[in-house]
């Protein structure tokens, strides 16, 4: 029997084995009892039924709340229903303790296990290396390079004219340089040996002359003063490089006096540059002792 029958069998009760045909068969009722009577009868029908539908679906829900987890009551947005007074859980009649949970039974699931700390281990101070050997007194002091200064030397070296042999004077002049070099000692650095002439004869004449006259001051400066020739470089420029002294010698001159005047030009020039040790300072003078005075 559905809700419906039920419900019209429960209406029986008050109005008779067949309440239906009460509303068109009763004489002693007027026509405006019987429409209120009857209007009566279907609020209380309808009624019924809603709260039977309401009943029905709560059944349901809490069927359903119950079979989705089975061990807890669950509500209808996932979370466990707990009771109002002691805040637990509600369970279920299927509930097991293998079906504990971590947000109802915790005390009841297996404790875990953590793992202990490793030992720290212990702090082990760095070996300390034992201190240098002291340097001996040579090795903290040992001697830099001696201090140098520099040293730059020119010689003229004459010649006669129309000549490229050595006179007197020239090898006076490079005997001199020889015992510049030897003091110190000097460390050369470059020899240049340039010869020169007069403008008397022509270009050809006079740049062969030239060459001539600084090959002769190279010989002896190897031979004699016993000079690096790698050291050495030398040249004839002819009379491109006069004197200033001889621009006053005009050609108006006689040949002797013309000769005579251009006798600067007539040479060979050494160049020497290098260094040498800078000399050791002069110690100072000792302060004479003042006696003291004689008592009287």
């Amino acid at each position: 029997m559905n809700f419906v029958a039920r419900t019209v069998v429960a209406g029986s009760r008050h109005f008779g084995k067949n309440p239906l045909l009460f509303w068109n068969t009763s004489p002693r009722k007027n026509k405006e009892e019987v429409v209120e009577h009857n209007e009566l009868i279907k609020n209380r029908i309808l009624s019924g039924l809603n709260v039977s539908a309401a009943a029905m679906m709560m059944t349901a829900g809490f069927a359903m709340a119950q079979t989705d987890r089975g061990a807890y009551l669950i509500d209808q947005t996932g979370i466990a229903v707990r009771a109002a007074n002691y805040g637990t859980c509600v369970r279920t009649s299927t509930w097991t303790p293998a079906q504990a949970t971590e947000q109802c039974d915790p005390d009841l699931l297996p404790k875990k296990v953590v793992p202990p700390k490793p030992p720290v281990p212990p702090v082990v101070p760095p070996k300390m290396d034992a201190p240098p050997p002291p340097k001996k007194a040579a090795e903290e002091k040992k001697p830099g390079k001696p201090a140098t200064l520099p040293f730059e030397q020119r010689v003229d070296v004459p010649f006669e004219f129309a000549k490229s042999d050595l006179t007197a004077d020239g090898r006076g002049a490079l005997d001199e340089l020889f015992k510049e070099l030897k003091k110190g000692p000097v460390t050369m650095n470059v020899v240049i040996v340039t010869g020169h002439t007069d403008k008397i004869g022509s270009a050809a004449y006079n740049k062969k002359l030239s060459e001539s006259r600084a090959q002769v001051v190279r010989d002896f400066l190897i031979n004699s003063g016993g000079l690096d020739p790698k050291l050495i470089f030398w040249e004839g420029v002819g009379p491109r490089q006069p004197v200033n002294v001889t621009k006053f010698c005009d050609a108006k001159m006689n040949r002797k006096q013309l000769i005579d005047c251009l006798a600067p030009n007539r040479r060979t020039t050494v160049e020497v540059t290098g260094t040498r040790p800078k000399p050791a300072p002069k110690p100072a003078p000792e302060k004479p002792v003042e006696k003291a005075p004689e008592k009287m």
